[in-house]
């Protein structure tokens, strides 16, 4: 389950890059993302984004406990691919946000498909954040006998 901490801890680092992009002055226009009118739609997305990065980089901490957050937010991450590419976001809010897309389609794939893998659970199990096995027959909201 290493490599799966690792997995997640990095899509946490990914958000937290798009949030220094989204809040360091000069790096949209830069990027090719023209600023809205009112500073509140680029805090917005910089604040989910914080979020969600913080709440990765805890799940990372104990994957059988909080396994349920990054499934969720690999679903979260592949609905903004397909919003973002259909809706074609690139080409109204720049470059920027076509590539953030594409960056986020292996990190949402990762966390869908590969959580059931490392925790050895279903897709609903994580869906429902059901508790997981561990290792000793308990579950993770037991103590192991």
């Amino acid at each position: 389950m290493t490599a799966m901490k690792w997995f997640v801890r990095c899509a946490g680092a990914y958000n937290a890059s798009a949030v220094i992009a989204f809040l360091t002055p000069g790096v949209l226009p830069a990027l090719g993302v023209p600023l809205p009118h009112s500073p509140f739609w680029v805090w917005l997305p910089a604040l989910l984004g914080l979020f969600a990065g913080l709440t990765l980089l805890l799940a990372s901490t104990d994957l059988r406990r909080y396994g349920t957050l990054p499934y969720w937010n690999g679903i979260v991450r592949l609905v903004f691919v397909v919003a973002a590419l259909t809706l074609s976001f690139g080409e109204s809010a720049g470059t920027f946000m076509g590539l953030l897309a594409w960056g986020d389609l292996p990190l949402a794939l990762g966390a869908i498909f590969g959580m059931p893998l490392a925790l050895g659970c279903s897709h609903l199990d994580l869906l429902l954040a059901r508790d997981l096995p561990v290792p000793g027959g308990a579950t993770s909201g037991e103590s192991p006998r």
